[in-house]
């Protein structure tokens, strides 16, 4: 590969630069400045002026507030800082064949500190493009234990999903074209080697975008004469390309894998997430796509650089490139090493599916607008030769997920559950029904890890419990709820009124601090049953041998109603309202006074001395009454509509207040 990419950088045509840049005295630590009158009047002589104008120039144009009468230049390791911003404007790479002493023109440093890179992005088409992808799965198949798959570094023996697309062998391929791969039944595959690559992608609305689903109708032709490849829609299409570069037969996709529509397996299939992409030898994210029809192997727009060629005895500088030569540039280019921004940030991430894809999965290569990344267990990985950590990589890209935040205090591990649910509620869906589903398999990870019990967002036992329960509404205009089909949920139930799950919208969770509340055990109880938990939250370590897998999000035939006790407001509701927070993000209208209305104490704060409950404020759910009674203990029903903290003194504390269930 790497003569491949020195020949590409060769055949430039040479550039000019002024006397200044030829002295190469950006590469200095020292800051360089400039008027910007000066650099605009370099620019149309050199190039090195020329791409820092242009940098400086696109820079203001972002909105950035900067000085705009000089250019200031200040080398920070492999980056350039224009007029001391946070972010680097340009970065510096080393070529391929790196000058072993190189000193820095005025600085009495050394070139290794600047990092070996690609100035300019390979070809998406070329083979040395499909050979640095396969070059970072096997540095981590080799050299990331933490990657691993029980049972060693490949795991050629995966669990397959229910189905997954055969792409034939690589004699297969030789001998006859390409052109059809089938879908399989992974129990009918009997081969050593049972490696799968998983696809993360957007649909895209569907009158713009080919779903090709795989339907009760179809299901059958594609199990026996398979599907021709010309027939898919780009996007898949790139994705068969690229699990056949990396080597690997099976490919999962969930429109074609997962039996789509009326007589599906959806609801089935989606309990089993959580294995199809912990278990994927590798995930592939369409990040730049913007449904099935857009394909991810496009050309990437050029990127610009000035290549420095730097002599180390004399310490002179020109542009003239060679194919001997050009391992020993420095090359000064546009930074678009940007993880935050094309992935984190990114279109696909915005889509509800997702978010469990990225932290389930052991490694995601991202096809982004500007390049390509890698991320694993040791970090991320950019298509320039970088390398980067970013701060939600340290959890959401854990192999082991959620292994890394579980090392946290039991602080931590709240303000995990809490952050991932806060960006969960504000992801989008095609289907808003799909908003308990499409999360199900990182919780029940969670739950697992936590050695609990819990489902529709909300974890069992102290303290997690309680502050789960505690979600208020973040949207501007109010959360609305969910209309789920009264058919074709198979086992799935509409979630409850106290789970965020059931609503549209925002959500964050009350601050409340970790050693300050009593949490009511008495006053409110989980639909799961009384259980005794023996555990340590700060280690982890539980003597129950074994946590909730058995209950899932959603199933029907598991309980899913709150009960505790319904206290009533002693003051008029419009004063207790300016502590409520109400889901809908204003009063219901079925509430016109307090009289159907009752609040749950989920807890309270704690007391410094003995004061009494009233003297201290109180944790609520706000509820409502929907009418009827429950056929378990003949307690009358009602439904959440908001939450908030009131003082004691506002509700009743009678130990007889009559015991409600909120569905």
């Amino acid at each position: 590969m790497q003569s491949t990419v020195l020949r590409l950088f060769s055949e430039r045509p040479r550039q000019s630069l002024c006397l200044a840049c030829t002295n190469r005295g950006v590469l200095s630590p020292e800051p360089c400045r400039e008027s910007f009158a000066d650099v605009e009047s370099s620019s149309k002589n050199c190039e090195l002026h020329k791409i820092v104008h242009g940098t400086f120039l696109a820079t203001i144009a972002t909105g950035v507030k900067t000085e705009s009468t000089f250019v200031e230049i200040q080398r920070i390791g492999s980056h350039l800082f224009l007029n001391r911003m946070p972010d680097p404007c340009l970065s510096l790479y080393l070529g391929l064949g790196k000058l072993k002493g190189l000193q820095l023109p005025g600085s009495g440093e050394a070139a290794d500190e600047i990092q070996i890179g690609l100035p300019t992005l390979l070809p998406t088409t070329s083979l040395a493009y499909f050979d640095l992808l396969a070059d970072w799965l096997k540095d981590c198949d080799t050299n990331h234990p933490d990657c691993y798959l029980k049972g060693g570094p490949v795991q050629k023996r995966a669990i397959l999903p229910t189905r997954v697309l055969d792409l034939g062998t690589a004699k297969d391929t030789a001998s006859r074209p390409s052109i059809w791969l089938r879908l399989s039944d992974s129990l009918a595959l009997k081969r050593e080697d049972t490696r799968y690559i998983a696809l993360s992608h957007p649909w895209g609305e569907s009158h713009q975008h080919d779903h090709f689903s795989t339907t009760a109708t179809n299901v059958s032709s594609r199990l026996t004469a398979g599907i021709a490849i010309s027939r898919l829609p780009k996007t898949f299409r790139d994705a068969v390309t690229i699990t056949r570069a990396l080597g690997i037969r099976y490919l999962w996709i969930d429109s074609l894998c997962i039996v789509q529509g009326p007589r599906g397996d959806f609801e089935t299939e989606a309990q089993k997430m959580e294995t199809v992409f912990s278990m994927a030898y590798c995930v592939i994210a369409a990040s730049r796509a913007k449904g099935t029809s857009s394909g991810f192997l496009s050309p990437r727009p050029a990127r610009k650089f000035v290549a420095l060629n730097l002599d180390a005895s004399t310490g002179e500088g020109s542009t003239g490139v060679t194919e001997e030569d050009a391992s020993n540039m420095i090359y000064v280019c546009e930074t678009i090493d940007n993880f935050q921004a094309d992935v984190i940030d990114g279109p696909l991430n915005k889509r509800g599916w997702v978010l469990q894809e990225r932290a389930l999965a052991r490694r995601t290569i991202y096809f982004t607008e500007r390049q390509t990344y890698f991320e694993c267990g040791a970090g991320v990985r950019c298509e320039t030769l970088a390398k980067m950590t970013n701060n939600q990589s340290s959890f959401l890209g854990d192999p082991n997920f959620p292994q890394v935040a579980l090392a946290s205090s039991k602080g931590g591990k709240i303000r995990l559950y809490e952050s991932l649910y806060k960006t969960y509620s504000r992801l989008q869906f095609t289907r808003a029904c799909d908003r308990p589903i499409a999360i199900a398999g990182l919780e029940q990870r969670l739950v697992a890890a936590f050695y609990t019990r819990g489902g529709y967002g909300i974890f069992d036992r102290v303290p997690f419990f309680g502050r789960s329960l505690l979600w208020t509404c973040e949207e501007p205009g109010g959360m609305k709820r969910i209309e789920f089909p009264k058919e074709g949920l198979g086992r799935y139930r509409v979630p409850p009124s106290w789970s965020w799950m059931a609503h549209t919208g925002a959500i964050s969770f009350m601050d409340l601090p970790f050693e300050g509340v009593h949490w009511l055990e008495d006053e409110v109880r989980s639909p799961w049953g009384a259980a005794v938990w023996e555990m340590n939250l700060d280690t982890t370590e539980s003597r129950s041998s074994t946590a909730s897998s058995m209950w899932h999000t959603g199933r029907t035939d598991q309980e899913n109603n709150l009960t505790g006790r319904g206290r009533r407001l002693v003051v008029k509701l419009k004063t207790a309202e300016e502590k409520i927070k109400w889901d809908a993000g204003k009063r219901p209208a079925s509430v016109v006074d307090g009289k159907h209305l009752r609040v749950v104490a989920v807890g309270r704060r704690k007391s410094k001395g003995n004061k009494p409950a009233m003297a201290l404020e109180h944790h609520v759910l706000v509820v409502v009454g929907i009418g009827g009674m429950t056929g378990s203990g003949g307690r009358r029903t009602y439904e959440r509509v908001g939450a908030g903290s009131l003082p004691g003194s506002w509700i009743t504390h009678d130990e007889h207040e009559e015991e409600i269930a909120v569905f």
